[in-house]
């Protein structure tokens, strides 16, 4: 009997459990304040004294609401969309009154009143345009605009009693739909308070992922073995990345908007930088070891051809050791150091989670004790017990990081004095590398928890001697939309760069497509040179310019010389008088000023899309601006041709993969919303009470696709359809069509408009992102060269102070390599969704994108290292071999990155980095035997940062090679020895190891 009862009792739990799930989705403030919102818009387009204040596009107002007043998440985010919006319209609304009081002076339907509607339509489309391409904040602001504008130009032009009556009802049409959306949200944070801002959440959830990842990773302080597979820690580092990313698009949203607590949200913005660095240093110091040997982009081997045992290949201190890499039994031949520096790391990794834990704890409790901040005692107490354990976790960690670095002052001394004890020679297996290279990433990940530390130290302080205020935005370029710091654009500015700096596609830079001529080019460095130099106690450019200065200044004197022999007023006298003119310093200053704002404009894809929104537009309503009897203008006024308009300017975007999804989207949903009508208005008919209930009911399956779903362009479509079928016949019973024929019509107009923005995105200007994506790879790997060519000019610096400008440099490029990583990862996203005839390698793509990260990566490791090594042992004595190996690195990237612009196949064989920094090791390997023999103490710390750097280097060969195996797969090799030559493959791999790296895969043959 019990049995029975519980089978039934679960047999009912899983009846409702679906309708439990349906409803924790609705009982939510936003979907229950969207559907209210719906409500509310219908109810007064059917109550006719107010739909009269709409005129006859009274149904307008469900339109607007969907498309730009939506119900947005929290009050803040409201308030923001609708300030904007308004004042979008009123834009609109003030320059289209303005274009038909003009075109009421040239008379009714004349034209020059037609001319002016098309003119000032046109023009309020192409800034509109603009606007939207580049402020990315204004986006629905400028398209809200040219939506009014196009209904207000393209009916009663001329007309003098007109003027106002057009512009009044689509300003009852704004506010009515933005006052009633904000009132909804309003009366549901009534019904369902609380806040909904999460950036403070998310640095928690942050903080905790990175100490799952400094625990996941701990084993490598010991150099063991783990029996965690390497696909879970590859997961939980991409967590981490994408964490980090989304912090930044967080607070980049939550920073502008308006908010009521003790603390703002700039009290805590110095974690988002301080956790990209701790990800930085778990990345390049404590990354998961790989489980297999295999070498990326290298030939099979044979056991009897491995690279350790070819002739070719230099000899390398560890290269005998066994490695963790090769599973190999773990030999104890030097376990004094690791025994001697595993204890003190594990007490400082403990250090650093503690600290990481206090500071979540503290952001946590003082964002979220709202209920508590009235009483001052109570704030008191709070803060000082967060104060007190940030101190605590303070001292824990200094005192472990200290005694860490004591540790690591002296651990060679005791290796040293045991293989001596043991008379064996200097022997220095990986374990030592790997371990010393996880102990220097523990050391810097304790110094940027240090920082975390004062922070919330300075956070509990605020949070003490604050009060509840209200925080609102400042008006900026952030604010309406340019992204900060390293986060996505368009485009990287309207900025020309040198060479191997970052440019966008539009930009006249050495990687564009539209470049300069050599000779052009020419004339441009010896016209800059020669205007720099003009002012007097100026050096002279050196080099060949030198020589090009004293020619242009010999025949500069000439001309002068020519000029003052000349006539007055004679030819010869004007035209030597305008080439003075035209070469002075001035003039040339201009000159090279104004050819590069030509270029930048001409070159922008603001413009350029600014120039699509107009040209569409004026294609378009071309019809609504013929005169009145003409077959053109009754046709568009009969089938609405503003709807084709609309649904153009709102298709159409900055990019053709994007586009062709919100298009095919939108189609179907203007499909699904004329269908729904039609069936809606054969139940309801005009009764004005079905057709609020037919409208609000549709809504609760389309809030559901829009707050639930990905596919929100669509959804807003077929919401968009509905009014215009549904609720015309009510406003306008007198209409000539039936409500099949409308609901045809509008269908019709609506998919013309998004074919119309497919064609114009895919045949004028396109932006494909697969073409994007190759640009924007090769100007990135161009911009990874820079940076550690940066690094290295900084290494070889006579002073070991690293100049301002230098640093800001290196910075700088780091945080333009983040943004071109981040944009590019969009772009793959959005590839997918894009129509192409070649097929697209979205795995290899994404593949590129990860490498490359890692070599961003793996150069900030080096950057922070290289400050503490010893450089006399490792950089001045082993010049010629860090040259061999700088140069084989940059050769590499070079050759990714053409075959990345060219779309051209790899050469068969590049200089080996593997083999210049075997040489490399070994020689600074021996230099530091040699300084070690001379005094048993030398050195100290820095050793170990010099066994670090080592290993580091190690990993960036390794992941160069992955760069050239995936651009091989890609691009393919120019092969010239293949196993059809009379050569042996074996003695092409041994030729091969001598210096030298094959892109050819013989597999793949």
């Amino acid at each position: 009997m019990k049995e029975s009862v519980s089978s039934d009792s679960r047999r009912t739990c899983s009846v409702f459990d679906p309708i439990l799930s349906v409803a924790r989705v609705y009982l939510a403030r936003r979907p229950l304040a969207r559907i209210l919102s719906t409500f509310l818009c219908s109810v007064i387009v059917v109550i006719r004294p107010f739909s009269r204040l709409g005129g006859q596009y009274a149904f307008l107002v469900l339109a607007l609401k969907e498309l730009v007043f939506g119900v947005q998440e929290n009050l803040a985010q409201q308030l923001e969309l609708t300030v904007l919006n308004i004042l979008g319209a009123l834009a609109g609304i003030g320059l289209s009154t303005f274009a038909k009081y003009i075109a009421s002076l040239a008379g009714y339907d004349t034209i020059g009143a037609r001319a002016t509607c098309a003119v000032f339509l046109i023009l309020i489309s192409f800034l509109a345009g603009i606007v939207k391409s580049r402020l990315v904040r204004l986006q629905l602001s400028m398209r809200i605009s040219c939506f009014i504008s196009v209904w207000v130009l393209t009916n009663d032009i001329g007309q003098p009693g007109r003027v106002l009556e057009g512009s009044g009802n689509f300003l009852w049409i704004t506010l009515s739909a933005a006052i009633l959306c904000l009132v909804s949200l309003l009366i549901m944070m009534i019904v369902y308070p609380g806040s909904t801002t999460n950036f403070e959440t998310e640095t928690v959830a942050t903080f905790a992922l990175l100490e799952q990842c400094l625990s996941s990773s701990l084993y490598r302080v010991g150099a063991r073995e783990t029996k965690m597979p390497y696909t879970h820690y590859r997961q939980l580092h991409s967590q981490l990345l994408q964490q980090s990313i989304k912090l930044n698009e967080s607070y980049s949203q939550a920073a502008f908007e308006l908010r009521i607590g003790r603390l703002g949200l700039q009290s805590i913005h110095p974690f988002i930088g301080i956790v990209e660095h701790l990800r930085r240093e778990l990345a390049w110091g404590m990354a998961p070891l790989k489980p297999a040997p295999s070498m990326p982009g290298t030939p099979h081997h044979s056991p009897l051809h491995s690279p350790r045992s070819m002739p070719g290949t230099p000899y390398s201190p560890r290269s005998g050791a066994p490695s963790l890499y090769e599973h190999q039994p773990v030999i104890q031949l030097d376990s004094a150091f690791v025994t001697t520096i595993e204890p003190p790391a594990l007490v400082l990794a403990h250090a650093i989670l503690d600290a990481m834990k206090t500071v979540e704890h503290l952001i946590f409790v003082t964002f979220h004790q709202r209920s508590k901040g009235v009483n001052p005692q109570v704030v008191q107490s709070v803060s000082g017990s967060q104060k007190a354990a940030v101190h605590a976790a303070e001292r824990h960690l200094k005192v472990a990081r200290d005694q860490m670095r004591e540790v690591l002052r002296h651990v060679f001394d005791q290796v040293d004095m045991q293989q001596r004890a043991e008379g064996r020679h200097a022997h220095l297996p990986r374990e030592i590398f790997d371990c010393s290279v996880a102990a220097i990433a523990l050391l810097q990940m304790a110094q940027e928890m240090g920082h975390a530390l004062r922070v919330a130290e300075n956070v509990a302080t605020r949070y003490e001697e604050s009060h509840s205020r209200l925080w609102y935005p400042h008006v900026s370029l952030q604010w309406l939309g340019v992204p900060p710091g390293p986060f996505i654009s368009d485009d990287n500015g309207d900025v020309v760069f040198a060479s191997g700096a970052v440019a966008d596609e539009e930009t006249a830079d050495i990687g564009a497509d539209e470049r300069l001529t050599f000779m052009e080019a020419r004339q441009g460095l010896a016209e800059r040179s020669f205007s720099f130099t003009l002012v007097k106690g100026r050096a002279l450019p050196v080099g060949g310019l030198a020589s090009r200065y004293k020619t242009y200044a010999a025949s500069a004197s000439r001309m002068s010389l020519k000029l003052a022999d000349a006539k007055p007023w004679s030819w010869s006298y004007w035209s030597g008088f305008i080439g003075m003119l035209w070469s002075t310093e001035r003039m040339l200053r201009f000159r090279v000023w104004l050819s590069k704002r030509y270029r930048t404009v001409q070159h922008s894809s603001h413009w350029r899309h600014g120039l699509k929104n107009a040209l569409g537009v004026a294609v378009l309503t071309f019809p609504a601006f013929m005169p009145e009897g003409s077959e053109g203008r009754r046709w568009f006024q009969s089938y609405r041709g503003q709807w084709m308009t609309i649904s153009y300017l709102w298709v159409l975007e900055t990019n053709t993969g994007a586009t062709w999804r919100t298009g095919y989207l939108r189609l179907f949903g203007t499909l699904l919303g004329a269908v729904y009508s039609y069936v809606a208005s054969i139940i309801v008919g005009t009764n004005p009470y079905g057709l609020v209930a037919m409208v609000t009911a549709f809504d609760i399956p389309i809030t559901w696709i829009i707050l639930k779903t990905s596919v929100t362009p669509l959804a807003v479509p077929a919401s968009v359809a509905l009014p215009p079928i549904l609720l015309a016949p009510y406003i306008h019973p007198d209409t000539d069509h039936t409500i099949l024929e409308l609901a045809s019509i509008r269908a019709l107009m609506i998919a013309a408009g998004i074919v119309a923005a497919l064609l114009m995105n895919s045949l004028l200007y396109p932006r494909h992102c697969r073409v994007l994506f190759l640009s924007d790879t090769s100007r990135t790997l161009g911009l990874l060269s820079s940076l550690y060519l940066t690094l290295s000019h900084d290494m070889f610096r006579v002073h070991r102070t690293r100049l301002h400008e230098e640093r800001r440099k290196t910075l700088k490029l780091e945080l333009q390599i983040r943004s071109a990583l981040y944009r590019l990862s969009a772009l793959v996203k959005t590839m997918h969704d894009e129509l192409s005839l070649l097929p697209k390698p979205l795995r290899h793509y994404r593949q590129v994108i990860i490498t490359m990260q890692k070599l961003l990566d793996v150069m900030t490791g080096l950057r922070k290292i290289r400050e503490n090594i010893p450089r006399k042992e490792t950089v001045s004595n082993v010049f010629k071999e860090r040259r061999e190996f700088m140069s084989c690195v940059c050769i590499t990237l070079f050759a990714c990155q053409h075959a990345f612009h060219a779309r051209e196949p790899l050469p068969q064989f590049l200089p080996s980095a593997r083999h210049a920094f075997a040489n490399l090791e070994a020689h600074v390997q021996e230099c530091i035997h040699r300084a070690r023999e001379a005094d048993p103490h030398a050195l100290g710390l820095s050793l170990v940062y010099a066994f670090a750097e080592q290993e580091v280097m190690q990993n960036l060969v390794d992941t160069l090679e992955e760069l050239l195996d995936v651009t091989g797969r890609l691009f393919g090799t120019n092969a010239w020895l293949t196993h059809e030559t009379h050569f042996s493959r074996t003695s092409t791999v041994e030729e091969g190891d001598h210096g030298w790296y094959s892109t050819f895969k013989w597999e793949e043959d």
